[in-house]
């Protein structure tokens, strides 16, 4: 069960307001707020001495909470870049992949997740194999299946942003190690959401950027990378903070011949990192680990069940997996795009804050929204389906 006196003391500041946009952004913790600022302030104060060397104190107290929360094997796997296309980035440029090498990807996939794998397809020659999803569904058998001799990795994420349909990790993970290869996870949608276990799936990559379940901030991400592949990337960028070799001022670099890496992720980190943001990442993932993973996780299934039983009747489209166990906390229901304005006016009413894009509005559920919001949300929706109808108040 989850603490409510904790949610109070840090998210009694969304007052009356239902914030359900978290895959998109988050709302962070009061504790979180606080971080973020903090830094800048410490920054100032000392006129910027000795910074630094407490921001990389920051920097390596972050590691073990992350590798915490997702049970990695050890800290030094955790290496933080801006945001989710950045650590695909990496992953996708960093690996000797060779013309006619293979990269299993769903059709589904956020352009930050698949333009880096598409990008090496342009620059290189490796061959997409793009699995059509079923009904807004990826099938995990279909994406198996599509593996083949040449195949070097297997990219999905661990929710779909448009559909929040949620994969079975655990089956896909088994099945790349079993066949010896690279299993990368885009973990944005689900972090902090869900349980997050890299070992039991054998996740061997997994990238997200904090902004979002992870209660951080926007311009801060991290990767995981298992020390099984740590030496099969090579960073598309180097710095003295990637590099063991460096020398300190006021010497200079004498060695012109070769780079020596840290031998774990911290080689993906070039030079000075957001470290006001991973301060933020930080407190957030205290929140998370204080109120507990699996109290997170059952909460935000009992809220959805809750909202999609309320909208069995509703005669608007909602999007649904087949299987209650790919639910993945968000809910996206299409709506009549010729009376926008009034689902605008709508939703404000109800003071109820989604992501509306392209005739849809999705709904992100957290730990921090209730069963009695749930019912807001769906006296709202039949409002709006009753536009279509032409019942709709629209005054």
């Amino acid at each position: 069960m989850l603490d409510k006196n904790l949610l109070q003391k840090e998210f009694g500041f969304l007052g009356d307001d239902i914030f359900l946009n978290v895959s998109q952004v988050c709302m962070p913790a009061k504790r979180v707020q606080e971080a973020y600022g903090s830094f800048m302030d410490n920054y100032v104060r000392k006129f910027g001495e000795g910074v630094v060397d407490e921001a990389w104190d920051i920097v390596n107290g972050c590691r073990p909470k992350l590798q915490k929360l997702i049970n990695a094997k050890e800290a030094h796997e955790i290496g933080f870049v801006k945001n989710t296309a950045e650590g695909m980035g990496i992953l996708a440029s960093g690996l000797r992949l060779e013309p006619g090498d293979s990269v299993v990807i769903a059709d589904q996939e956020h352009q930050s997740t698949l333009f880096p794998w598409i990008n090496q397809h342009q620059l290189r020659g490796i061959k997409l194999n793009v699995v059509a999803s079923r009904n807004h569904e990826v099938n995990e058998d279909d994406m198996i299946a599509a593996i083949d001799d040449k195949t070097k990795v297997l990219v999905i994420s661990s929710a779909q942003f448009s559909t929040g349909f949620r994969a079975d990790l655990e089956k896909l993970g088994n099945a790349c190690h079993e066949r010896g290869i690279i299993f990368a996870v885009d973990g944005i949608q689900t972090l902090g959401r869900f349980v997050m276990d890299v070992q039991k799936w054998h996740i061997d990559y997994l990238v997200a950027g904090s902004n979002k379940g992870l209660l951080g901030s926007l311009g801060c991400g991290f990767v995981y990378c298992s020390d099984r592949i740590i030496d099969q990337i090579t960073p598309p960028y180097a710095g003295y903070q990637s590099t063991t070799n460096h020398v300190p001022a006021p010497s200079v670099t004498t060695n012109f011949e070769y780079l020596e890496w840290h031998p774990n992720a911290r080689k993906f980190e070039s030079g000075n990192l957001s470290y006001n943001c991973i301060l933020a990442v930080s407190e957030g993932v205290d929140v998370l680990l204080e109120l507990g993973m699996e109290n997170i996780e059952e909460h935000i299934k009992v809220l959805e069940k809750r909202l999609r039983e309320n909208l069995r009747n509703l005669s608007l489209y909602v999007v649904q997996a087949h299987d209650e166990k790919n639910w993945g906390g968000i809910v996206c229901v299409y709506y009549p795009k010729e009376h926008e304005n009034d689902v605008v006016r709508i939703l404000g009413d109800y003071r109820i804050h989604g992501t509306m894009r392209g005739g849809y509005i999705r709904f992100g559920l957290d730990f921090y929204n209730t069963m009695e919001q749930m019912d807001i949300i769906s006296e709202a929706l039949y409002k709006i389906a009753a536009l279509g109808e032409g019942k709709g108040d629209k005054a």
